[in-house]
């Protein structure tokens, strides 16, 4: 969809753009702020901007591909490995296990340098040669030589030239996903190619005209799949010279850096901030009602077609990016976090927020060109006050990097770390990304890149061009993310939700268009606190008497007695909003299985995953029996025991 629109900044008033509204249909949106906003709607266009002819895909012979490296070997996992082989454990859809990529083809190459340059980023990166031993003690092997079978499939077109090649290769990405799972016994690499048949009359052999790489999240991350691609890209064009620096680090030989006593006494620090960073964390990052009635089955599961997912490409906020990132001596990513983090505080009314992130943990040099899964989950800080735009951005771009200084953990004691916050605050975490940044920053040096100034009417001209596709994703486990896949000439930036319930299709590209007037906002100049929230056209979720603020935490009343009735059934719990000055206390009747408030937490903590704005209750009141008026506090009488069920559990 392109789109011109009408937004209010703070600094230049109305850009005199064609006006773009969001649906009228979703109650607490964006449409239904009672700042400026635009009047008419925008058309729709969905598919490939650039689009070729129809074009059919036919199976060939595939390529065998021998590989030969310096050694085989076997050993223990090293932490990334071991962190991505857990989260395999417990993901359910594929989707997310395997990271593909578009590989750089010259035009007129063929198959065989195709294959020639593939065997030797196998031989030379181990990772791409290993497999792995699930089990109480997981192994991974290395093998010193193998096979890799090569997909080809043969373009059928009526008129090749136009065929287009992003088309291709998502296509051939398709395919390699029909495969199925990655089994870890496996090869951990999969490759398919389209070719366009040569000429019989010459005997010339066909040309590739795409190539996709897919591998398992075991065996590369989203940074290590870059550098096989630009390392193949280097290859084929017969640069063949390895990567400056010496050989890479393999990811079996990080095992042995990892339990040395200084990284032994890092992994303690860390585990510290990520205790500390939990104690403060909500447990919703985007706490909103839902759009359905509180008595009412959510809007999920067999009612929803599944995950929504909108994607914004702007020139504009491009632009913005650029100025501002050279204003501040930043990065890019640092920019577009803050302005995410002023949106979803300005909406959601939270000032301090911590925010799940993915940390590419390759700060050493050593680690800069490892081919290896070394993201894991790191958690940033930001308090958004009455600040200016630029500290905000400084802030962000510090809290990456302490966060990033505390992103390599044992997650199983990273895991009984959040275990025990969980149930002393009595909330369960999504910890998936909130912000994941899958962008490799190019251009000059970050503190010395120097950028113009656009001037309001470039920006307005820019805005016309931007778009916004919305797509469908499988079912995930996620409130929302926001997923950053560019930023040099343009921002494109995603955000998606597996609860649909409470973020549709609009709320999501609400937020996304809000972060991208904020960022337009920012360009010719520094906003105060007052001009960043007058350059976010959302209004301030409602809440109305339903919700609480305890622990730091937005609590929606309602769904914390819906979690009571599911894991307290029996007993006829009640929740009060204060009894005695306490919070969120929870009434109910003594039954077999539930006869201390310690069994009566743990009952709640064990559902509590589904109530994303609920919070298990702060005390527990056990009585006898159900009372003749169970909502009146006070009939609660012939009280057995009470407590926050708590006890016993190391803080």
């Amino acid at each position: 969809m392109s789109r011109c629109r009408s937004f209010p900044t703070a600094r230049h008033g109305r850009l005199n753009n064609v006006a773009h509204m969001v649906s009228p249909g979703h109650v607490d949106s964006a449409a239904s702020s009672s700042r400026t906003m635009p009047t008419r709607q925008a058309t729709r266009t969905r598919g490939l901007l650039r689009r070729g002819r129809s074009v059919g895909l036919v199976p060939r012979p595939s390529v065998t591909v021998r590989f030969s490296g310096t050694r085989s070997a076997e050993g223990p996992l090293n932490i990334g490995q071991y962190n991505i082989l857990q989260w395999l454990r417990g993901e359910s859809e594929q989707f997310f296990a395997a990271v593909a990529g578009e590989l750089d083809v010259p035009a007129a190459a063929v198959v065989d340098d195709v294959a020639e340059a593939l065997a030797v980023l196998i031989g030379r990166h181990e990772g791409l040669r290993t497999t792995y031993v699930d089990g109480v003690t997981p192994r991974q092997i290395v093998h010193a030589t193998g096979d890799l079978v090569v997909e080809v499939y043969a373009i059928e077109a009526a008129e090749p030239q136009l065929v287009d090649r992003a088309g291709l290769s998502r296509d051939l990405t398709r395919r390699l996903r029909a495969a199925g799972a990655y089994r870890i016994g496996e090869l951990p690499v999969r490759a398919a190619l389209a070719v366009l048949p040569g000429d019989a009359s010459t005997s010339s052999a066909p040309v590739v005209q795409a190539a996709v790489l897919g591998c398992s999240h075991l065996a590369v991350d989203y940074q290590a799949m870059e550098i096989v691609k630009r390392e193949f890209a280097d290859l084929i064009r017969g640069r063949t010279a390895p990567p400056a620096g010496g050989p890479p680090i393999q990811p079996l030989d990080l095992v042995a850096l990892e339990r040395t006593p200084k990284a032994l006494r890092h992994e303690e620090s860390v585990l510290g901030y990520w205790g500390d960073r939990l104690s403060r964390m909500p447990q919703c990052l985007y706490p909103v009602p839902r759009r359905t009635a509180s008595n009412e089955p959510p809007l999920r599961g067999t009612n929803d077609p599944g995950s929504v997912a909108v994607e914004l490409t702007s020139t504009a906020a491009g632009m913005a990016l650029r100025a501002v990132t050279a204003r501040t001596r930043t990065s890019r990513a640092s920019v577009v976090l803050a302005a995410i983090g002023a949106v979803l505080s300005h909406r959601t009314g939270t000032r301090d927020l911590v925010l799940p992130t993915l940390s590419a943990n390759r700060f050493e040099p050593y680690l800069r060109h490892h081919v290896g899964s070394l993201a894991q989950l790191a958690l940033i800080t930001l308090t958004i006050g009455d600040t200016t735009f630029d500290r905000l951005v400084r802030q962000a771009w510090t809290a990456v990097v302490a966060a990033s200084r505390h992103g390599r953990y044992d997650v199983d004691r990273q895991r009984a770390v959040a275990g025990r916050v969980e149930h002393q605050r009595g909330i369960v975490f999504d910890c998936e990304p909130l912000f994941n940044n899958l962008v490799i920053e190019s251009g000059p040096a970050t503190g010395r890149a120097t950028a113009p100034v656009p001037t309001p009417g470039e920006l307005e001209a820019a805005r016309c061009a931007t778009q916004v596709r919305r797509q469908s994703m499988p079912i995930g486990t996620t409130l929302i993310r926001f997923d950053l896949y560019g930023t040099d000439g343009e921002l494109r930036l995603g955000c998606w939700s597996s609860d649909t319930d409470r973020i549709c299709d609009d709320e999501a590209e609400s937020l996304l268009l809000a972060v991208e007037n904020l960022l337009i906002a920012a360009a010719s100049g520094d906003l105060d606190a007052r001009g960043i929230r007058g350059s976010i056209p959302l209004s301030p979720v409602e809440r109305g008497p339903g919700w609480l603020f305890v622990d730091g935490c937005w609590v929606e009343v309602a769904e914390v007695q819906r979690l009571l009735d599911d894991a307290l059934a029996s007993t006829g719990a009640r929740v009060f909003t204060a009894v005695h000055g306490v919070p969120l206390a929870a009434h109910l009747a003594r039954t077999g299985a539930v006869g201390t408030p310690g069994q009566a937490h743990a009952a709640c903590m064990a559902a509590l995953k589904a109530y994303p704005t609920a919070m298990a209750p702060q005390h527990y009141v056990i009585c006898e029996r159900i009372p003749g008026d169970p909502d009146d506090p006070a009939a609660w009488i012939d009280v057995c025991c009470q407590g926050s069920g708590r006890e016993g559990v190391d803080s």
